[in-house]
């Protein structure tokens, strides 16, 4: 961490990122808003346990944990469905919908893959992590995410052929 954040100033920072992560996810607002809180929790009891990496990582490391928990003991009633996703405002209709369209698709052929590969899809195409975080947060080396991420993206690719 190169600055020294208070816990408040790291909620209020990546609220908006961890939620939006659970939520592509768990594909369930409630759930997501649920395991949000959650790893804030978690975050806030295990600080004793922090070793000064970056925040952003770390915190999206007890977030993905938080949702392995909760998809082990819920898997049946995770929701298949995509939602529509609430974009910031653009400048016209057309490329909203645009957009709009582009994640959906995005958000249906990741439902094909498995729920580790879609993670690291996930972290890395829509929050931009790097290789080496996402191998962190996940505790695979950097050589499977790029594996992962090379056979996520042709199984996509051939979903829409």
């Amino acid at each position: 961490m190169k600055k020294n954040y208070s816990f408040e100033e790291i909620y209020r920072l990546y609220l908006n990122d961890l939620f939006y992560y659970l939520l592509s996810l768990t594909k369930q607002k409630e759930a997501a808003e649920d395991l949000v809180q959650e790893s804030f929790y978690r975050a806030l009891i295990h600080l004793d346990s922090y070793r000064g990496e970056e925040v952003r990582p770390w915190l999206f490391r007890i977030a993905y944990n938080a949702f392995i928990d909760w998809y082990r003991k819920d898997k049946r009633s995770l929701a298949q469905e995509i939602k529509e996703w609430q974009l910031p405002a653009t400048p016209s209709a057309e490329q909203k919908f645009i957009a709009i369209n582009e994640i959906y698709e995005w958000k249906k052929g990741l439902t094909t893959l498995p729920v580790p590969m879609q993670n690291i899809l996930i972290l890395r195409d829509f929050h931009g992590f790097s290789y080496l975080e996402i191998a962190e947060m996940t505790g695979y080396t950097v050589g499977k995410v790029k594996m992962d991420l090379f056979r996520g993206r042709n199984e996509m690719k051939k979903a829409r052929e």
